[in-house]
């Protein structure tokens, strides 16, 4: 189904899956944000479904899953992640490709292809629950940063991002003892760290311009249950640009998870069906 693999990318050990025949059109996964997830967690039973038609690389981002623990606390979450990815397509020789994230990586795919100096090789990309910071609810940022590795909030964790816990026994097992890997929980929680006599320097962040000048065609997937951010979000982001679409599921944060067949195949009709 997929291949477990790893390289140096950017100067880390970077653990990936690879699926698909490389001689077809390559899609990026990039995963979620989540305690305990890794890119099997996120993509797991998408990638055989995509595989059909593309060739898949997953890779697991700087502290999650066998990637490096790195921490960076003098720049924002996204900007060393997308460099890291960068670097990543750039080992493997990838020169164009699909990049699909799903909620802190659908964040990471919005910041890559509006990022005017154009770090990711990206043909088309989708962004699933992933609205590249704003329109996130309070109460959900909370409720995902407070995690003490145990089986209840795993469970609590994942029903965040699914309409229903039913049949995920496996999965919540999972993200329990991947949230166990050294130096996971750690990084995870580092970079809540503050100088309490420096106060943190404000800047005004352009991503909404810069969304509004990308040229890429994007397609932004917004579950109706989802708990963790804004109703509406992504037709507000859609409205910014004419390259961009948005479309709703009847799922939660992460229909990846519970409806990977519905999700496959919004993808790969978005990608390799005409853009209007």
């Amino acid at each position: 189904m997929y291949e477990k693999k790893s390289v140096i990318a950017d100067g880390f050990h970077t653990t990936y899956l690879e699926a698909g025949n490389p001689q077809h059109d390559t899609i990026v996964l990039v995963h979620d944000g989540g305690f305990g997830t890794t890119a099997e967690l996120c993509w797991g039973d998408v990638i055989p479904l995509l595989s059909t038609q593309f060739h898949v690389l997953a890779p697991e981002l700087l502290g999650w899953g066998g990637t490096d623990k790195a921490v960076f606390f003098d720049r924002p979450p996204y900007s060393p992640r997308v460099k890291h990815v960068a670097a990543f397509c750039q080992e493997l020789g990838v020169d164009r490709a699909h990049f699909v994230g799903a909620s802190f990586g659908g964040s990471m795919v919005l910041r890559a292809v509006s990022d005017p100096t154009k770090p990711w090789p990206a043909i088309r990309a989708v962004s699933i629950s992933g609205t590249g910071g704003p329109y996130r609810l309070p109460e959900g940022i909370a409720a995902l940063a407070d995690y003490t590795p145990s089986l209840e909030d795993a469970a609590r964790m994942t029903g965040y991002m699914v309409r229903s816990l039913d049949g995920l026994d496996d999965h919540i097992q999972q993200r329990y003892e991947n949230s166990l890997i050294p130096g996971h929980w750690e990084a995870m929680n580092a970079t809540r760290l503050s100088n309490p006599v420096a106060p943190r320097k404000q800047t005004v962040d352009p991503f909404l311009d810069n969304l509004a000048q990308i040229d890429v065609p994007l397609l932004l997937i917004e579950g109706r249950h989802d708990e963790l951010l804004e109703s509406g979000w992504s037709k507000k982001l859609a409205d910014l640009t004419p390259h961009a679409q948005a479309t709703e599921v009847d799922y939660a944060h992460e229909p990846n998870i519970d409806a990977p067949e519905e999700t496959a195949r919004l993808v790969i009709e978005f990608l390799t069906g005409d853009f209007s």
